[in-house]
Formats: structure tokens, sequence, C-alpha cells
């Protein structure tokens, strides 16, 4: 269930509330395991749009699953996309992941849901070139502890990997074989082995969800999976935005229902929701333009160089 909503009715309410999230953080505990900080956040320009992928938007009315709609989406690209890019650039055939991230930078719906570890910036996407019906509404600002949801999808994977393993063992006959740990000196795993398994399990993690089958499939299914997804090769937009991905492996789900689903057990606040009122909006464009946020910023390019012309005319030179 989606957190009740807090409206910050000024400036110095969304600075106190955004100054308030911990800055993202990485300890080793004294065992060396790895303890992060990690609150990411993603605006919507009216308060009435839920945390929903844009292929979710696209598939309703159509006669498949989103995922189904997705991977005739993600083979079309894959087929022709060699014929306008540089080869070179391309993720590998079995990269899904940064096929996604790819695809969705041109546009082309995916599972992927934006968001930025700074909220500043995710407060600038809730208020930035809203139409007319959006600006009727409030914006909002949503805030998810994102090592909290890596942390629960990470059990639920493991659980499903462990199911996997016991019906393969059952059907072949073979024993079933756990994850040995070797206790010999030599063997001491050291900061860097810990930061790569980490990587490494949440790349594993990444190509799994965008792709379940059969056991694993039903398991995330019932249980409900969404992780963070940030492609190992991003592009200067992404960078730019501070951004990274949450996405949802379970395909009978919609986003939201999966993410709220694998959450409800956990303990501790991991969601907030923050709506803006539509009044507000002009201020805090001057406001974040001055914090040197605007379109030249996160979109260096041209287009983003043409938006910001026309962003600081209306700013700067209005009667």
């Amino acid at each position: 269930m989606a957190p009740v909503a807090l409206k910050l009715e000024n400036w110095s309410q969304i600075t106190a509330a955004l100054d308030s999230f911990p800055t993202p953080k990485l300890v080793f505990g004294p065992e060396g395991d790895l303890d992060r900080t990690t609150w990411i956040f993603r605006g919507h320009k009216s308060a009435k749009y839920e945390l929903e992928p844009r292929i979710e938007r696209e598939n309703k009315g159509k006669g498949c699953d989103w995922a189904a709609l997705e991977s005739m989406l993600l083979s079309e690209f894959q087929s022709k996309a060699r014929m306008y890019m540089n080869p070179h650039d391309l993720p590998g055939p079995q990269e899904r992941t940064s096929w996604l991230a790819l695809m969705q930078h041109y546009g082309i719906p995916t599972r992927l849901l934006d968001f930025s570890y700074s909220p500043y910036i995710a407060l600038y996407f809730a208020l930035r070139e809203r139409s007319e019906t959006e600006k009727v509404s409030d914006a909002s600002l949503w805030a998810i502890d994102a090592t909290a949801v890596m942390n629960v999808a990470e059990r639920i994977f493991w659980r499903a990997k462990g199911e996997k393993a016991k019906y393969e063992a059952e059907r072949t006959g073979q024993p079933l074989r756990g994850r040995g740990v070797n206790l010999h000196p030599a063997f001491a795993m050291t900061d860097r082995d810990t930061i790569e398994t980490d990587n490494a399990s949440l790349i594993d993690r990444n190509l799994v969800a965008v792709a379940p089958t059969d056991i694993i499939r039903s398991h995330l299914n019932e249980s409900g999976f969404v992780d963070l997804a940030l492609p190992p090769i991003q592009n200067l937009r992404l960078s730019s935005q501070q951004g990274v991905f949450l996405l949802n492996g379970a395909e009978r789900l919609s986003f939201s229902a999966s993410l709220f689903t694998m959450m409800q057990g956990h303990t501790g606040e991991w969601c907030k929701l923050f709506h803006i009122p539509t009044e507000m909006i002009l201020e805090l464009e001057l406001k974040l333009f001055q914090m040197n946020i605007h379109d030249l910023a996160l979109f260096p390019d041209v287009e983003g160089l043409a938006t910001f012309v026309r962003q600081k005319s209306r700013l700067h030179f209005a009667p």
C-alpha cells in the first residue's frame, strides 16, 4: 500500500524534507560485510500518477502481457539498431538490461522506471514542462530506500534459486549442492572481493529478472520482485541526472503491485511520498535554476540547449 502523502507548502519545508535524507554511503562492517545507505527519488508531474513504467501504460488495451510487448519491441530494436548506430557502442546480445536502458534513452517503452540519487533533480522532473492537464493537480515526489529494496530482492532471488535447485536435484536424482564456504585463510575475502561480489550479484539478479523462467518466474510472480538496475555502461544523460532504474521482475504483476507485495513484510519506513502545490511550481523552478538544475545541465546535448534557451527566456524575461 502506498504511503500517506505529506504536503510540502513552501521552500523551507521542501528543503527540510529533502535534506533529511541521508546521502549515499558505503561502509565496511567489522566482519567485512558491506553496509549501504541509498535513497533514490522520482518526481511526477501530477500527484494522480502512480509508479508505473511506460510499458505498462502503452500495453493497456492490448491483448498480451506487458512483458510480451516489451519482448517484441526489444527484438525489433536489436535487429535494426546496428544499421543506425556504431556496433561497438551497442551492448552484447545477452546484456538485456543494457539494451532496455538504451531503448529507454530513445523513448521506447520498457519496464525500467527512472529514479535519481538526487532529490532535487527528481523534484525538477516533477515540475518540468507540465501539460495543462497536469497543472490542475499537485506534483509529487517519491522517495524509496533502495538499500531496503535490494536486500529484500536478494532474499527473494536466492529463495527462488534454491527452489529451482531443489527441483532439479529431485528431477535428476543428483544431491543438492549449496554454496560452500572455504575457511582457509588463503581464501578469505578482501574488501575488493566484497565489492565485486556485491556488484556481480546485482547484475545476476538483473539478468534473471528481465527474463525469468519456469520455477523462478513463478516464485517472483508470487512474491513480487523489484530491484535496482544500473547498466554497466551509462550514457551522458543518465550520468548527468545521477540516474538509476528500478525494474520489475514479476511479469504477472504491475510494477506497483510487485513492489508493495515484496515489501509488505519489511519493518521500518522504506518509502515516502510528498505532494507539491501546483501554485509553487514557478517559484521552485527559479530556485532550482539558481542551483544549476536545469535542462542544459541534465540534458547535455543540442536538445537540452534548445530547451534551456526557451526556459531561460520564459523565466528571466517574463513581464
